[in-house]
């Protein structure tokens, strides 16, 4: 009789084996990324998609400029006490244009679009130079904006070259946009080849070797034959060996690679010859765009959709575009599985602090968010100028955001000491602190230690259940569902069998046990002991087509209080007089 065994029906007699693997998934956590994502204007790149940068240098050098840069450097510096975040992205929300030149060929054709490769009016900066080469027949390209150039000596390209040697008293070739022409004699008995046909030098060579008394040598075989070759008019090719050029293709292929950071490169159709000589000539067309306005910042949202990022700060005081943030957040830890936070915050605050504080405490209560916090006041720091000048409050919301992304899901920033050089107005004493707290506004207060958070909350008011108000107690529980739910992923096509449960609660358990793991180890977002363990009851069911799993976990909640009884002690004592003898 036969057996079925691990998917077979097995006749002949045979040891056979199988291995289960389930129990040797990787439980590890498979999200290492804490990402803060900066959403505002910006001098430089690449608008509405998200950017993401290693430092502050590389920004710099993308970015140029505007808020966008001044968050970004303010989130990289949160606090000595979290360290720096290793990577944050930026979305530029401006509609900017890129800057454009049109190259013409010593016919005043067009031969090649020059786009830079960076949007806004700075492009416009960007100049380029065409001058006769050092070898005859060839160019020299330059490619410049301020400082930073790129050039390239004796731009040429021969592909091919191709001979006639047979019998007639003339042969010519020539070139078009779309065929290669051979004549032989001179004019009559035309072979025509559609450079579309072929996929290389080579072929294209190949082809040609095999008509009578002609013969082509490749010099690039694997170079591409349409819309390559430069035009030529009849030329012979009678006993010498004619050079087929692609001058234009070399010329595009520099500045697509060796101008490529600053430019991009594309040929006009139909055109078959090289750039003429040109002397100094800037790209024009390039704008920062009109100001962005709440189409623009939905944009900016919407292109986040699609990265893995945690923590999110639109660089506006307008309370629309907050209301789009908390939105975003909403959205993307629900249907969107990637669950984030947004911080925001308020203008350059001006007047009593008892104003700012009521004007605050209305947005916090418009917010009411368990995931959005409100950032407040307005801040002072170091312009590039060297002034100490104030920013708006959402920079504040950079910083604090940077310093959560700097540090294991579950740390919280609340007592943590922030790289400011003063706030405004000044909160200083611990009755507007807790104003603020009792409000649901994320505050930073001046102590003898420094600038510090006073309390790392979101501005949840309708309770105080820890997951909803401190923002670390919910990215807690955030990194347990959605490490959990990775994990339990492949479950989905499975049989549903009772193997399959057994094998879905060993799979939790594992995944669990490697969070409750403390730090520096593990990650530690949840914690416990042994008679009261992070976690606990893992179950699991099987309804028809749907695999539930439930648990009970104990996520890290930050300790904001030290409560310190001292219980004195009247002293009692007596003394005996010494007398001496």
């Amino acid at each position: 009789m036969a057996v079925f065994f691990n998917g077979r029906a097995l006749v002949t007699p045979a040891v056979e084996s199988a291995i289960y693997d389930y129990g040797l998934a990787n439980v590890s956590p498979g999200r290492a990324g804490n990402v803060v994502a900066l959403i505002g204007t910006s001098e430089g790149g690449l608008p509405k998609e998200p950017m993401y940068f290693d430092s502050p240098i590389t920004a710099r050098r993308a970015l140029r400029g505007g808020e966008l840069l001044r968050g970004v450097e303010m989130a990289f510096n949160p606090s000595a006490e979290s360290g720096a975040p290793s990577r944050v992205a930026a979305v530029r929300i401006e509609d900017a244009v890129q800057a454009s030149l049109t190259l013409v060929d010593g016919s005043a054709n067009d031969v090649i679009t020059l786009l830079s490769r960076d949007y806004g009016a700075h492009t416009n900066g960007i100049h380029v130079t065409i001058e006769a080469g050092t070898v005859a027949g060839t160019l020299r390209l330059t490619v410049q904006q301020d400082d930073k150039y790129f050039t390239k000596n004796n731009v040429s390209r021969t592909p091919f070259t191709v001979r006639y040697g047979g019998a007639e008293a003339s042969a010519t070739v020539t070139v078009t946009a779309s065929t290669l022409t051979l004549h032989a004699p001179s004019a009559t008995n035309p072979v025509a080849f559609t450079l579309a046909d072929y996929q290389s030098v080579r072929a294209l060579c190949d082809a040609i070797n095999a008509q009578v008394g002609f013969s082509a040598i490749a010099a690039i075989p694997s170079d591409p034959v349409e819309d390559s070759l430069d035009g030529m008019t009849a030329t012979s090719c009678k006993s010498v060996d004619l050079a087929i050029k692609a001058d234009l293709k070399a010329a595009i292929d520099w500045f697509n690679g060796g101008a490529g950071e600053l430019v991009s490169a594309t040929r006009e159709a139909d055109a078959i010859a090289k750039p003429a000589v040109m002397t100094v000539t800037y790209l024009s067309g390039g704008s920062n765009g009109p100001a962005p306005d709440t189409d623009d910042w939905q944009d900016g949202f919407d292109s986040l959709q699609g990265g893995d990022v945690q923590w999110v700060v639109p660089l506006t005081a307008t309370e629309t575009v907050w209301d789009m943030a908390d939105a975003h957040v909403q959205f993307m830890s629900g249907p969107g599985k990637m669950e984030r936070r947004a911080f925001v915050g308020g203008g350059v605050l001006t007047g009593p602090v008892a104003t700012a504080i009521s004007t605050a405490q209305d947005q916090a209560i418009s917010l009411n968010s368990d995931r959005t916090a409100l950032c407040f006041p307005s801040i002072l720091d170091y312009d590039e100028y060297g002034v100490l000048t104030s920013y708006p409050a959402y920079f504040l919301a950079a910083k604090v955001a940077g310093g959560f992304a700097a540090m294991n899901f579950g740390n919280t920033m609340t007592n943590k000491t922030l790289s400011l050089h003063g706030i405004a107005p000044l909160v200083a004493n611990v009755y507007d602190s807790d104003t603020c707290i009792n409000s649901g506004i994320l505050t930073a207060r001046k102590t003898e230690r420094g600038f510090i958070v006073s309390k790392a909350i979101t501005t949840w008011l309708a309770n105080d259940n820890y997951n909803r108000v401190e923002i670390s107690t919910g990215v807690a529980l955030d990194y347990v569902a959605r490490t959990v739910r990775d994990a339990l992923e492949i479950f989905v096509g499975r049989k549903a069998s009772p193997i399959t449960l057994y094998e879905a609660i060993s799979t939790t358990d594992s995944v669990l046990r490697e969070l409750a793991r403390p730090e520096p180890v593990g990650i530690g977002v949840i914690v416990g002991d042994a008679a009261n363990p992070a976690y606990r009851n893992i179950s699991a069911e099987i309804q028809g087509d749907i695999l539930r799993v439930w648990f009970e976990c104990s996520p890290v909640i930050p300790i904001n209080f030290v409560l310190i009884g001292v219980y004195g002690r009247a002293y009692s004592g007596s003394a005996t007089a010494v007398v001496n003898a």
